[in-house]
């Protein structure tokens, strides 16, 4: 269920107020949490006195009982920390929850949080995706030093058989999509690739709950 509560908060013109901010969203339930996620509306709020509107980013749970899809955004900054919060979420649902169909995900910020749910909407595993993301990095000479490279899940486009990512550098100067041919991902997926022990970089990607590029590129 979607759970919400109040916060005491202060603006910067100096002013304090008490506003409601979500924890969870379950929407399935609450079809419309999900459309306000994904229009950049949840945990947004708005200062009484000067009007100003900014982004609470906070912990937030992420669930859909359609999709089974269970994912934990944690703020940006904590994303260094994903190797001992990834051990502590994989404690606590090996504890509490027995549902072995779920897909169980951890992320940090709502563009990563937006992005995995744009995937599984789309029918996509994003385990293959993150390894498409990693060719994509491999196979581009201007991307392969670039210590900021970040690379999104645009869109897929099942008329055209192709995926879209968008990559991001501005070390390098980049910020450009790149569209990649959904033969691609049959390749992987049918290979199984995303589902092999985790014995180099590639594979680690691929196993625990923070499922991204990240995690062999050492992003921050």
């Amino acid at each position: 269920m979607a759970e919400s509560r109040s916060f005491q908060l202060n603006c910067a013109c100096g002013h304090e107020f008490e506003t409601i901010l979500w924890d969870s969203i379950n929407v399935t339930e609450n079809k419309g949490l999900k459309s306000q996620l994904l229009n950049g509306e949840i945990n947004i709020i708005q200062c009484p006195k000067c009007k100003k509107k900014s982004y609470i980013e906070k912990e937030l749970l992420y669930h859909d009982m359609d999709l089974k899809l269970w994912i934990r955004m944690y703020p940006q900054m904590d994303r260094p920390k994903w190797p001992s919060l990834e051990d502590e979420m994989g404690q606590k649902l090996q504890q509490k929850l027995k549902l072995d169909a779920y897909a169980f995900r951890m992320v940090f910020g709502r563009d990563e949080l937006v992005e995995k749910v744009r995937i599984f909407d789309s029918g996509l595993d994003d385990r293959v995706i993150e390894l498409l993301k990693l060719r994509v990095v491999q196979e581009d000479e201007s991307l392969k030093d670039a210590h900021d490279v970040r690379i999104a899940f645009s869109r897929y486009i099942p008329e055209d058989a192709e995926i879209q990512l968008h990559v991001y550098s501005q070390q390098n100067n980049v910020s450009q999509t790149v569209i990649v041919s959904f033969d691609h991902y049959v390749e992987i997926e049918e290979s199984q690739e995303h589902l092999a022990a985790p014995k180099d970089e590639s594979q680690k990607i691929c196993h625990g709950s923070y499922v991204n590029l990240s995690k062999s590129r050492i992003l921050h």
